[in-house]
């Protein structure tokens, strides 16, 4: 059983690269994130036209920002982030109403210069924030947004949400994911000096996993903000470990209430394939098998998608 679920764990994962390939987005571009976001801008925020993916180039190259770009009606786009890969600048260059800016997303002063957006995205990254914390960042971007999609890697060993970085070295490095195991350890060895990349503390960079965040204090903190959850899924573990599990929500600020006269007269105008690759007959045909086999593969998954009240 175990070597099976690892087997369909793994062709799940060439599937979705094959397609993302095939579409022009980078190879470990998350598709539940796609699904996410389509989501989002079809009938949560269907009258949304702009947004700001914060941390949104790490291992995937700006996937999100450009599937949103290139699916729907946007008229300003901001990603930020601090390193970006040679080349990807050129890339994203073809979208004119999109701001590329390479620094700390958590800093107030990026925040304040973004200014006002339709949608946030914060994937993966709420769980690398400290000073300040996730929720101080979200508490700063609550007052420039109407709505939230956030994906994280959430803490289900407690009840209360846990400050990693404080564990001892041994456990901390059985908790997370341990490719960076060496790095890691060299954090911790200088975990009160300042970094000089980031001008904060090692143990405080946003390179360490800092914190384990419940689902209940997310909720909590979110409600206290002014929004409500529109929408929540549970995709499972993430990867091998036993403390978290990957979970999705959209939050929307409280006074805005979705229209659903005006969410499915949008619909048929939000959703461009202008600019998506030209592709002949049988590639199309190939890729839709390809899509319709992934769907198979993640739908026990896929049921876990709830609407929340």
């Amino acid at each position: 059983m175990r070597f099976a679920a690892r087997a369909m764990k793994k062709l799940k994962r060439v599937i979705s690269a094959v397609i993302n390939v095939l579409q022009g987005y980078n190879a470990r571009a998350n598709r539940q994130k796609f699904d996410l976001i389509h989501r989002t801008f079809t009938s949560i925020m269907p009258y949304a036209k702009s947004f700001a993916d914060l941390g949104g180039v790490w291992n995937v190259n700006a996937a999100y920002t450009e599937y949103t770009l290139r699916n729907f009606l946007i008229e300003r786009a901001i990603l930020v982030d601090t390193d970006f890969p040679p080349g990807l600048n050129q890339r994203l260059s073809r979208w004119n109403q999109l701001q590329v800016i390479k620094e700390d997303f958590t800093s107030q002063t990026i925040a304040n210069s973004i200014e006002n957006v339709d949608v946030i995205f914060l994937f993966d990254v709420l769980l690398h924030q400290a000073h300040p914390h996730w929720d101080e960042v979200l508490a700063r971007y609550s007052q420039i947004c109407s709505s939230m999609i956030i994906f994280n890697q959430q803490w289900i060993r407690s009840t209360k949400s846990v400050r990693l970085t404080n564990m001892p070295l041994e456990e901390y490095l059985l908790t997370v994911p341990n490719q960076k195991g060496h790095a890691y350890r060299e954090y911790f060895a200088h975990r009160d000096e300042i970094h000089p990349k980031f001008q904060k503390r090692y143990i405080d960079i946003h390179n360490m996993w800092q914190w384990g965040i419940t689902d209940k204090d997310l909720r909590s903190t979110m409600s206290e903000l002014g929004f409500h959850e529109a929408f929540s899924a549970n995709f499972g573990r993430f990867s091998d470990l036993a403390s978290f599990e990957n979970h999705a929500f959209v939050f929307v600020r409280n006074h805005l209430q979705q229209n659903a006269s005006n969410s499915r007269a949008l619909l048929h105008n939000r959703s461009l394939k202008l600019t998506e690759p030209r592709e002949d007959e049988n590639s199309k045909l190939w890729l839709n098998f390809l899509i319709q086999l992934w769907h198979l593969s993640v739908g026990s998954k896929s049921d876990h998608f709830v609407a929340a009240a």
